[in-house]
């Protein structure tokens, strides 16, 4: 599974940040079989989480009380995210991104996905965000939770090729040929030139995809070069069609334009 990397503009990681996540993530894991189960689920979507749910995450420490009681109400009705009611900045949240980045790396997926999830929460409309959770869920075997998520961010960003080539690495994994395709079609469009990492490795699995599916096609007995001179056939027949179809629908427009009587002179 390729990792999504961290976006162009990239945030200077303040140490005391990086410092203090590390520290918080290791005393995480220091109380986690101390049989206390928490209320924040990073998955669980924060409109529904209750008045009560959330006073009790802030008395059980899951939570910094630095919102005032204006944006908690607000929170509650949906009007603004969990970073706007903890006052998260954008520039806090990259920096904890670059973390989670490193200590993928690392191969610290546990670790990364704590972060990375909160920042989902935090952040749900950072397609970014959901692509590097994709990326982290995908190297945990957690297939369907990555599609997922690559999907979200692929609606937030239709130009995230990270997530085209990593989506459809995924569905061939899973024997979706078809749906794979589209995806490494729609990596390619999106660099022509073929210079970008993802833009290449889409080309590479898009060729070995075809190279299979034709091996598997000889050894069924099936005319592999006659069949695809057919594909050629039709794709070129409904692009003529379609060609034909615009012409008409010009000529028609022309004529209904040629066709309306001058205005008559006064």
């Amino acid at each position: 599974m390729a990792k999504t990397p961290p976006p162009d503009q990239k945030t200077t990681r303040e140490s005391g940040k990086a410092a203090a996540l590390e520290k918080a993530l290791a005393d995480k894991k220091a109380k986690d079989g101390d049989g206390k189960k928490k209320i924040f689920d990073p998955r669980r979507d924060p409109k529904s989480y209750t008045q009560d749910e959330i006073i009790d995450m802030v008395k059980g420490g899951e939570v910094t009380p630095t919102f005032t009681d204006q944006n908690l109400t607000k929170f509650v009705l949906g009007e603004i995210t969990w970073a706007e009611l903890t006052g998260l900045t954008m520039q806090d949240a990259y920096a904890f991104a670059e973390i989670a980045f490193n200590l993928f790396e690392q191969g610290k997926y546990d670790q990364a996905q704590t972060v990375v999830e909160g920042l989902v929460i935090s952040n749900p409309y950072d397609g970014y965000f959901h692509s590097l959770l994709g990326s982290i869920y995908g190297r945990k075997g957690m297939h369907e939770e990555a599609q997922e998520e690559y999907s979200i961010a692929l609606e937030l960003n239709p130009k995230d090729l990270a997530s085209y080539v990593n989506r459809a690495e995924i569905l061939l994994q899973h024997g979706e040929v078809e749906k794979a395709l589209e995806d490494l079609a729609k990596a390619v469009e999106l660099d022509p030139a073929g210079d970008k990492p993802f833009g290449i490795r889409a080309r590479a699995l898009a060729q070995a995809t075809v190279s299979v599916l034709e091996e598997a096609m000889r050894e069924a007995g099936m005319d592999v070069a006659k069949l695809r001179a057919q594909g050629d056939k039709m794709v070129q027949k409904e692009r003529a069609a379609a060609k034909a179809a615009g012409a008409k629908h010009s000529s028609q427009h022309q004529s209904k334009a040629a066709g309306k009587a001058a205005p008559k002179k006064k």
